[in-house]
């Protein structure tokens, strides 16, 4: 058997050798800095999340307040419109004992034309006549 070519062997093991160090120098060093600048990042923005949960606490404390305060705004409107409502026909009730017929309680207090007729005709010089005339 031939004899064996140990410094070729050495000498391609060294080349071998040399080639993966010049990659891994060249390409994969690099990239593993990119991975840990990258790692850095991810651990910054869980650091940053960590406070998104209080932020949604904050947020729905705030919307629940908005509700009810909503809530609130609600009640008392439909308490002014109640009390803007009995004024008005208290208005109408006044214009009507003073003559005033339907059509110009329609137009100027908004009422429909079934309650202004039934404000004339109940709180209308009409409906003061027949004790005028019982009376006389």
């Amino acid at each position: 058997m031939m004899e064996f070519p140990w410094p070729h062997v050495i000498l391609g093991v060294a080349a071998a050798l040399a080639v993966l160090v010049i990659y891994d120098a060249a390409y994969v060093w690099p990239l593993c800095r990119r991975v840990g600048a990258l790692a850095k990042r991810c651990e910054a923005l869980e650091r940053s999340l960590e406070g998104v949960g209080a932020l949604n606490e904050r947020i729905a404390l705030l919307e629940t307040r908005g509700r009810d305060d909503l809530s609130q705004l609600s009640e008392r409107l439909a308490q002014l419109e109640l009390a803007t409502e009995a004024k008005s026909y208290e208005q109408a009730i006044g214009l009507a004992e003073r003559g005033e017929d339907a059509t110009r309680l329609m137009s100027c207090l908004g009422l429909t034309e079934g309650e202004a007729n039934l404000v004339t005709l109940l709180h209308g010089e009409r409906a003061f006549q027949p004790e005028v005339r019982a009376s006389a």
